[in-house]
């Protein structure tokens, strides 16, 4: 199981404040500006590695038809010419299929079932400033997205067959 990062519980501790301090409490602002310097102390000595990895993570949810399991479902995740991709794709966990200096494609129909398939792609790319596409091509199926300017990449595609 993972633990929640100090920004994280700050985050959480943060909410919570807030909404228990609301504004018809009579030293409201009072315990809510204690609670907000604690907090600050805490940011202050999270990283933006922190900051990255716990809360830039992408997520779509794709519904795909049980009838069409066959059929090829392609995942690809490319970065434009003399840019460079590392990292790799994530299937429910197990499956690690490692990303290619510039494009990846897979097949992920041989992983599919009738339940939630969690697809992620963790890596880095460079330069910072370009950019990944990935996209998803199944029958009736097309879903692309882009993501770029900060040398990582953390997303994660749910394909729920229904």
């Amino acid at each position: 199981m993972k633990h929640p990062s100090a920004l994280g519980v700050s985050l959480l501790i943060l909410v919570a404040v807030t909404a228990a301090v609301g504004p018809s409490s009579a030293n409201g602002n009072q315990s809510f500006g204690v609670s907000y310097q604690a907090l600050s102390a805490i940011l202050s000595k999270a990283s933006a590695k922190d900051v990255m990895d716990s809360y830039q993570r992408q997520t779509n949810t794709i519904s795909l038809d049980r009838a069409n399991l066959d059929e090829p479902h392609l995942l690809s995740v490319s970065v434009p010419g003399g840019a460079s991709l590392q990292g790799y794709i994530e299937i429910d966990g197990h499956t690690r299929v490692p990303l290619g200096t510039n494009s990846e494609f897979v097949d992920v129909s041989p992983y599919l079932s009738e339940s939630i398939t969690r697809v992620t792609i963790v890596g880095s790319y460079s330069p910072a400033s370009a950019s990944v596409a990935i996209a998803f091509n199944g029958p009736n199926t097309v879903v692309q997205q882009q993501t770029g300017g900060t040398g990582r990449i953390n997303y994660q595609l749910n394909l729920l067959v229904q």
